[in-house]
């Protein structure tokens, strides 16, 4: 097991490459995704403190599932594959409680799909801002929400202009102040 630290913006792992042992994030956030054949990317997830990562490619034995870029100063603590089975052998609760989180991120991009296949750009964002909130603002740029939502900035920044037209949101520079969650919550039901 060893520490390892990356600056805003380095790259922790590739898509495609073997897999060097499970991430345990203990400081900031680490941002996944993939990239499409032509450039663009897609968002899978933000993970942060406490949140582990490329643990899958360890137990199917295939390379690297995503690219994992640090979004901030991170913190992670590497867990070789051999490691980590020795050590789940020995503590099967720790192998359970790796299920779960797995289950967990399974289920995160079950609704991703769900949200890319069958909702509106609009009913996307509103769905992430809700989800990314807290106290009551998401801080997140155009970019970011577009990256995570399928779709690109142009795009998003509409959507978001005329949610901050009907009273919904108040953008500010890199953040989203929720005015009406009631308001959110019933374009994210469709």
């Amino acid at each position: 097991m060893r520490l390892c630290e990356y600056r805003p913006g380095e790259y922790v792992l590739y898509e495609g490459e073997q897999p060097p042992g499970l991430f345990l994030i203990l400081r900031g956030r680490v941002r996944l995704s993939r990239t499409a054949p032509d450039g663009r990317e897609q968002v899978l997830a933000m993970l942060r403190h406490g949140a582990h990562f490329d643990a899958a490619p360890l137990f199917d034995h295939n390379p690297n599932m995503a690219t994992a870029r640090a979004m901030s100063q991170v913190a992670c603590l590497l867990l070789p594959r051999e490691a980590l089975l020795a050590l789940i052998t020995r503590h099967p609760p720790i192998a359970l409680a790796l299920m779960a989180e797995m289950a967990g991120q399974l289920r995160e991009l079950v609704v991703l799909v769900e949200d890319l296949a069958f909702r509106s750009v609009r009913e996307r964002l509103v769905r992430q801002l809700l989800r990314e909130a807290t106290e009551g603002a998401a801080d997140l740029t155009q970019q970011e929400l577009a990256e995570r939502t399928g779709t690109v900035r142009e795009i998003a920044g509409r959507a978001l202009r005329q949610l901050a037209q009907e009273g919904l949101v108040q953008l500010e520079r890199g953040r989203v102040r929720i005015l009406n969650q009631a308001g959110l919550a019933a374009i994210a039901e469709g």
